[in-house]
């Protein structure tokens, strides 16, 4: 039987190769299924309706014959395998082809694997020129920004005295605070500790603050330039004129006008239009660092953001600043904060190229895996020799100084030893998602998302009188006095006094309206957040709690409070639900911890959300406190 069969798969390789590839690999999946499944009568049986078997097999010459030698009959709709016919031929017909396959590749397969081989390599090259061609163009942008005329008309617009006198205040409070620890530390025999920061680094801050909340705007459409309604995103034409990439058209979805939207690479229309996306804001916010004086460099992520980095004197390294974001010194923001899953960071100053996506990664055998665009050896020789190509005509102090600061750059990207745990620094910070952009847009990009928690409680020092905890929502700040007003503690950031959350809690800023506030994310339809006090002085309680806060209500979205109060007896509990959150006022009964939570339910449709703000305040009160939490004490 095996030499019929035989003669079968000889007719089958005279067939075009295609043909007997297709054939071939019919016959050995029919096969296949009989003896995996020897019962089941559909395997038995092959339908000439089947149009499988009208394309591949009939077509090919042997193939139907092979069916016969393995013991098929025909029947009235194509052919069947008794259910007494032997299964030892299906075997030998299986082997047969897989070994005819293997011994004598077709020469078409072997054509076909080189071209897939040259097609991959082509297209590795060319993902590899393409990707060498996108760094020379950042690093070309990134030297149009030391242009002398563009940086002095970029100093002009910011209000530097104002800045300065803000940064100064800031410093004066920071010595304050150094002080009051350092008698403390010396009080308690413990070593105090010097602050390693300067004026620059201070109005570096204020800087970024103003950038984001005064001067530039993020656009997500641009309204209608007919009846002022909102426009949607349409299409992308190509830009005619230098120093724009290209032009959206955006659509408006009342009088259906067409808004064009163009997108300037060229800083100087970005002065006048002071709007756009991330790489707008990165570009004209490195070029008024820039113009200040400051080492500054930008920053391109490969997976869509751009940001910028300064370099700090004091601190010897380049300090992470996204404007978009009024963000400093948080990397890991993106892969913590934004679930972003990175790739490639390249940095571009005036001086150098660097590969900087070790900084902003914790996980780098996740990135790695992701870097395909060419070989690590391949990038690290081309930005060299960029770098070399541009340090030529220098000075070799600045030569000296830039391969001196690259060397500190590169030791701390370097992973810790084996065996050593590196410390981080915000190892334990609540990194937030996104918050520049439509909302839609961020959740599409899956960048809205905390991936990370940590409780924070406030501590009552000892011998207090009066405790008093305001949060300032515009400049996103935490103030803590004691007494008559004395400020005692100062914590920068929403997530960084609470104890405890959840339903997304996100901070959400209306640059239309100029409002912001704290709300729940879209796919919850409760949220919450508290803050817990509690008592390190034993011969003190708590007699009475007053809560003003400020909170925003709309079509059926609601804002509730809770307190609960905790007792040294047995540690009971006891809990109050409010409705109110102005000028309150309760009686604490003795407690030694209380725990206010604001709750945020309800609303209408998609923008149910939207509907139950906490902490609701227009951008331009930054002064005044959105919450107050005031706490008297007596003793035990």
């Amino acid at each position: 039987m095996a030499g019929n069969f035989k003669h079968c798969i000889e007719l089958l390789e005279s067939n075009e190769k295609s043909v007997q590839r297709e054939a071939c690999f019919v016959l050995t999946k029919l096969c296949e299924n009989i003896l995996k499944h020897p019962t089941i009568e559909k395997y038995r049986k092959v339908r000439l309706t089947n149009p499988i078997v009208m394309s591949k097999l009939l077509p090919a010459s042997g193939a139907i014959e092979c069916l016969f030698e393995a013991g098929f009959i025909e029947t009235d709709d194509g052919f069947s395998l008794p259910k007494d016919a032997s299964l030892s031929l299906l075997e030998d017909m299986k082997r047969l082809i897989e070994t005819s396959q293997k011994e004598n590749p077709s020469q078409e397969a072997i054509c076909q694997n080189k071209e897939e081989s040259i097609i991959r390599q082509e297209s590795s090259n060319s993902n590899q020129i393409q990707f060498f061609n996108e760094i020379e163009r950042h690093f070309h942008d990134a030297l149009n920004l030391e242009n002398k005329k563009l940086l002095t008309d970029a100093k002009l617009l910011i209000p530097l005295e104002k800045l300065q006198l803000k940064a100064t205040e800031r410093m004066r409070f920071i010595q304050r605070e150094i002080k009051t620890r350092n008698m403390e530390d010396k009080c308690s025999d413990t070593e105090s500790e010097e602050e390693n920061f300067t004026m620059e680094d201070l109005l570096l801050t204020e800087l970024l603050y103003w950038f984001k909340y005064e001067f530039f705007t993020w656009v997500n459409s641009p309204p209608c330039n007919l009846c002022s309604n909102e426009c949607s995103f349409a299409r992308v034409e190509p830009a005619k004129s230098p120093g724009i990439s290209r032009i959206e058209i955006h659509r408006c979805g009342n009088c259906g006008n067409e808004v064009e939207f163009p997108r300037y690479t060229d800083p100087r229309f970005l002065l006048k239009t002071r709007q756009g996306r991330c790489g707008e804001w990165a570009h004209v916010f490195t070029l008024m660092c820039r113009s200040l004086g400051y080492d500054t460099r930008l920053v391109v992520d490969k997976t869509d953001h751009v940001w910028s980095e300064v370099w700090s004197l004091a601190q010897k390294r380049w300090i992470h600043a996204d404007p978009c974001e009024n963000v400093m010194d948080q990397p890991l923001i993106y892969e913590k904060g934004w679930n972003k899953k990175l790739s490639y960071v390249i940095a571009y100053s005036k001086d150098e190229i660097q590969d900087v996506t070790w900084r902003y990664t914790r996980n780098p055998e996740a990135v790695r895996k992701k870097r395909n665009l060419c070989s690590e050896n391949s990038l690290v020789a081309f930005i060299l020799e960029l770098t070399k190509q541009r340090l030529h005509s220098q000075s070799s102090v600045r030569k000296e100084y830039v391969t001196k600061r690259r060397l500190l750059e590169l030791v701390d990207m370097l992973p810790a030893p084996a065996g050593c745990k590196k410390i981080e620094r915000n190892e334990n910070f609540v990194y937030e998602g996104r918050s520049s952009g439509s909302l839609a847009w961020r959740l599409a990009r899956g960048e809205t998302q905390v991936t990370s928690k940590k409780s924070q409680k406030w501590l009552i020092p000892k011998g207090t009188e009066h405790y008093e905890l305001r949060y300032f929502i515009v400049k996103d700040i935490y103030e803590v006095s004691i007494q008559n007003d004395k400020k005692i503690e100062t914590k920068i950031g929403w997530q960084e006094g609470i104890d405890e959350s959840e339903g997304g809690i996100f901070r959400k800023e209306e640059l239309d309206w100029k409002m912001v506030y704290l709300a729940r994310s879209p796919e919850n339809e409760v949220g919450f957040l508290s803050w817990t006090f509690e008592l390190s002085d034993e011969n003190l309680v708590m007699s009475k709690l007053k809560l003003n806060a400020l909170i925003g209500a709309f079509h059926g979205g609601n804002v509730k409070w809770e307190i609960k109060k905790f007792f040294t007896e047995g540690s009971e509990i006891e809990k109050i639900a409010i409705n109110r959150s102005e000028n309150f006022e309760i009686d604490l009964k003795k407690a030694v911890r209380v725990n206010v939570k604001a709750i945020l339910s309800d609303g209408n449709g998609e923008l149910a959300w939207q509907h139950a703000q906490l902490f609701r305040q227009s951008l331009n009160q930054k002064e005044e406190h959105s919450m107050q939490i005031s706490i008297s004490l007596e003793k035990r």
